[in-house]
């Protein structure tokens, strides 16, 4: 490693797309020094190198040889390969070098560490949707083989606002799938009740005016509350006849609905036993014909 990066290494990234852009652009503005940037489109390793003063090379192993620390910010289909081809054509030097993928372990770059290389993973817990103009608040699933790459990484979570969540060997599946559960899934959920609305006639303005605000109040809830004191509804207040009502019209117009709602509601009972409520007869009405 270059003595004169003891405490804050100089920054590579391979792929410059929303990801990568993200992370180069904020660490660039809380003083980190980006060396080189290579990307499958030209255009884009141009665009962030302008912007955070780095030189646009031609391969990724040319991002390895000028940085410290470099950042795979590439799909996820693609990490293995990467591996391997930098095993051939990367510095002898061994270097530091991490993905940003939510699902891999830094397993996939484990024939990188066989020639002395550090390896992690550093993943933002953050929809990358569009222009990111702050992380602050978010949480960063961080796998690091040795030292110094552990402290490198929390160093650039705490420059970037971020908390650092340490992820157990074999535990990104369980991570990545909660995330899922929680992202993702909102939106499959969000698409179902609008489904429903507009089944009696709403459109899709008059059912987001439903929806959006419930889930903006539900999320505040979370954020003021905390779990399981945010839940709402007939189940915490043991209203086993709306929840029958429930299922009766849901069975009457969409099995597979009616089967995802005894589901969710089953998943729900633990918070409602936490706030106190009896659930014996809701867990019977769940059950009943399921």
């Amino acid at each position: 490693m270059n003595a004169h990066t003891e405490s804050r290494p100089a920054l590579g990234i391979v792929g410059a797309g929303k990801v990568g852009g993200a992370l180069a652009r904020l660490a660039h503005a809380h003083g980190y020094v980006i060396t080189a940037v290579n990307s499958r489109q030209p255009s884009d390793a141009v665009a962030l190198a302008e912007v955070v003063g780095a030189q646009v090379v031609a391969s990724a192993a040319e991002v390895v040889a000028r940085a410290d620390l470099t950042l795979l910010t590439i799909p996820d289909d693609a990490l293995a390969a990467m591996a391997s081809t930098l095993t051939t054509t990367a510095p002898l030097t061994p270097k530091a070098i991490i993905h940003t993928s939510g699902a891999h372990s830094h397993d996939v770059l484990a024939p990188l560490a066989a020639y002395g290389y550090l390896i992690g993973s550093l993943h933002p817990a953050y929809p990358f949707s569009g222009p990111v103009e702050s992380l602050a608040g978010v949480g960063f699933a961080v796998e690091a083989s040795g030292e110094p790459l552990a402290t490198w990484l929390r160093d650039l979570i705490d420059a970037l606002g971020g908390r650092a969540l340490a992820i157990p060997p074999g535990g990104k599946p369980i991570y990545h799938a909660a995330l899922s559960i929680a992202s993702n899934y909102t939106v499959t959920l969000y698409a179902l009740a609008e489904t429903l609305l507009r089944s009696l006639g709403a459109d899709r303005a008059e059912a987001a005016a439903a929806i959006l605000p419930l889930l903006d109040a539900t999320v505040d809830n979370i954020h003021q509350r905390g779990i399981p004191d945010a839940l709402t509804g007939p189940l915490v207040r043991g209203d086993a006849g709306t929840v029958a009502a429930h299922l009766a019209a849901l069975e009457a117009s969409d099995a597979d609905t009616a089967q995802l709602y005894r589901a969710l509601a089953r998943a729900t009972l633990p918070l409602v036993e936490a706030r106190g409520v009896e659930t014996d007869e809701l867990a019977r009405l769940l059950d009943a014909d399921a």
